[in-house]
């Protein structure tokens, strides 16, 4: 759960660290197809902020406290992903309807302010889950383990071609498999990331912004200050 994350985590610092420098239609540097890649990264995060918290409400939360026998016991992250939702789906509504000549960060109408609107909420929910999960101790970790795989599985199953497109992409490049305690995360197949790379991504500049490689190594951003 925690490289997932972690995988969150990065993506957003990667747009909050890169969308200031990307020139908008006023700026004399602007390029239109800049602006349509970034959008495109930035709907495709919300996307896999979306999945992640379909799986953990539809299959993970409700296994756990039918394994533990506490019901309610994961009320808490359940009222922490209400706290954030509302701010995503704008995120996912503005990146996915925007066009690059419309596309603002700064202003009462510009991204930032969205993601400004939840982003804290969604990080304090990302740290406060992984304590939740720490503090079961007293909990048998194989039957854990199980309801995880089970989780893994069915977030597999009720994946499409689609994703491929833009969720994988993303995950790849934002799984930095170099910090300590890393892991083969996401869990995949060792050639997948090479059909990601030369097939479903060929070609579209959106990963330009992700801030790792194909493989989990961390790279310089594509954007920043001059």
């Amino acid at each position: 759960m925690a490289h997932a994350h972690n995988a969150i985590i990065r993506g957003l610092n990667a747009i909050l660290q890169q969308a200031p420098y990307v020139p908008i239609v006023t700026d004399e540097h602007f390029n239109a197809q800049n602006v349509k890649d970034l959008l495109f990264y930035v709907q495709s995060w919300a996307k896999m902020v979306h999945h992640h918290h379909w799986v953990e409400e539809t299959y993970i939360f409700p296994d756990v406290e039918e394994f533990t026998g506490r019901p309610g016991f994961m009320d808490d992250p359940k009222h922490q992903h209400e706290l954030f939702h509302d701010g995503l789906e704008r995120l996912l509504a503005y990146s996915s309807a925007t066009k690059p000549e419309e596309y603002r960060w700064k202003g009462a109408d510009g991204m930032e302010e969205i993601i400004n609107s939840f982003s804290k909420d969604l990080t304090d929910h990302l740290y406060a889950e992984i304590d939740l999960l720490l503090g079961m101790g007293d909990i048998d970790g194989e039957g854990l383990k199980k309801i995880w795989e089970k989780a893994q599985k069915a977030a597999k199953q009720a994946g499409n071609i689609a994703m491929l497109y833009d969720i994988f992409p993303l995950v790849l490049g934002c799984a930095d498999k170099t910090y300590e305690g890393r892991c083969d995360f996401p869990p995949l197949p060792w050639v997948l990331p090479y059909v990601v790379k030369y097939w479903f991504a060929a070609g579209n500049g959106a990963w330009r912004f992700n801030p790792c490689d194909w493989w989990g190594q961390p790279k310089p951003l594509e954007f920043g200050p001059r």
